[in-house]
């Protein structure tokens, strides 16, 4: 019987321990009261079950036996209960602790919501700021305009002289062309001869259709070799005062089509007032003679 009266004894401290706990997790969080209020009820049915124990203590002069073995069973009980009390005491902890990092959070909160305010009075000072200079921007813009309209009629004037002055340059420029490759069909008359000892025929402008598009080809015509008169030179040649590197692809292309329609020796040429050193060594990697305008035969 003492151990019993023991073990309530520790039952009735921890309980009171807990109530304890309980009355100070109550002044922090509201939400607690429901599980109060359920201790309390824990509480009434253990109070409930020390009242049958007590009972059955009174029992016990009559059936010894029985009631060791129904002690025995109710201080597993009791022990089982201790540690479900040990297990609150750790849950009540846990729930201090959440309690804890939620006033920190809301600090937090608090401290953000200040930080948003402070930015709210900056952002209103902003665009009040924005609405004088809008003010202020509008002046500006009635000047602009009237720079703008009296730019505008400057401009189309130059747009009416860039146009007469395009007219010129084109026909420069087409002078020009007509004029080089005029020169080039005399210089190449004279370098063919001389080099090579051909009798050159016309060579001319002219259009040919060795794909599935018509083509012009700055320089053709025919040439013999009195070495081997039975077989046709086909002169075909591109003229240009500055060669560039484009040009010369494009002009590869074009020989090899000529290759491809024509029967007969291919003598492809370039001719030109300049080109760059390697302009010049891509026209002899692809096996192109090329002529400058004052003779010589690269």
């Amino acid at each position: 019987m003492s151990r019993l009266e023991e073990a309530v004894e520790r039952l009735e401290e921890a309980v009171a321990q807990l109530a304890e706990a309980q009355a100070r997790t109550e002044e922090r969080v509201g939400r607690l009261e429901e599980a109060v209020a359920q201790l309390a009820e824990a509480q009434a049915r253990t109070e409930e079950r020390v009242g049958r124990l007590e009972e059955a203590v009174a029992q016990l002069a009559e059936a010894q036996a029985r009631t060791e073995e129904r002690v025995s069973r109710l201080e597993e009980a009791v022990e089982r209960l201790e540690e479900a009390v040990a297990q609150l005491a750790e849950a009540q902890a846990r729930t201090e602790e959440r309690v804890s990092r939620l006033e920190e959070a809301v600090e937090r909160l608090e401290e953000a919501v200040a930080q948003l305010a402070e930015a709210q009075a900056r952002t209103e000072e902003r665009v009040r700021e924005l609405a004088e200079a809008q003010v202020r921007t509008e002046g500006r813009l009635d000047r602009l305009e009237a720079v703008v309209e009296e730019t505008n009629r400057t401009v189309n004037k130059l747009i009416g002289a860039i146009d007469e002055l395009r007219k010129q340059v084109g026909g420069l420029s087409q002078t020009v062309g007509g004029d080089i490759e005029d020169i080039a069909y005399i210089v190449l008359h004279d370098v063919l001869q001389r080099e090579f000892g051909w009798e050159v025929g016309v060579l001319e402008r002219s259009w040919q259709t060795w794909g599935e598009e018509l083509e012009e080809v700055n320089i053709f015509g025919q040439a013999r070799d009195p070495a081997r008169p039975e077989e046709v030179i086909w002169i075909v040649g591109e003229a240009k005062h500055n060669l560039t590197a484009r040009e010369v692809e494009r002009f590869i292309g074009q020989v090899e089509r000529a290759r491809e329609h024509l029967e007969g020796e291919i003598f492809p040429v370039c001719f030109c007032y300049r080109a760059r050193p390697e302009v010049q060594r891509r026209v002899r990697e692809a096996g192109i003679r090329l002529v400058f305008s004052y003779g010589r035969l690269a």
